[in-house]
């Protein structure tokens, strides 16, 4: 996995993400998530998916499989005002899972509404 730990760094850094922020989204600590950033320990496929989501990016740009990087978001967008989208993920990945399906339904629907 090529300089995958300096490619999370940065996108993390340009979203103005912190370590503990991006773990929680991963459901692991933050030192735990530190490891993958220094190199010191292999980061799992499942978090390779959620890292190239919430960023953005392909799994195979991470990997270097791919020299450039899928369109990234700004997670520092307002969402609505006075919230940023990051504030919006943040709070849905703290959610337990049958209220996270229970949002994405609810989500569907209002889109259904349009």
């Amino acid at each position: 996995m090529t300089d995958i730990h300096i490619k999370i760094k940065n996108l993390r850094e340009d979203n103005n993400l912190k370590q503990h922020q991006v773990a929680g989204y991963l459901g692991i600590s933050q030192q735990a998530y530190s490891y993958y950033e220094l190199d010191k320990r292999e980061i799992p496929s499942r978090h390779i998916a959620k890292l190239s989501q919430i960023y953005g990016v392909s799994a195979d740009y991470l990997l270097g499989l791919k020299p450039i990087q899928a369109e990234t978001y700004n997670l520092n967008a307002t969402f609505i005002q006075g919230v940023k989208v990051k504030d919006v993920l943040i709070s849905l990945q703290g959610l337990n899972q049958n209220n996270k399906k229970e949002a994405m339904k609810f989500l569907s629907y209002l889109h259904s509404t349009q």
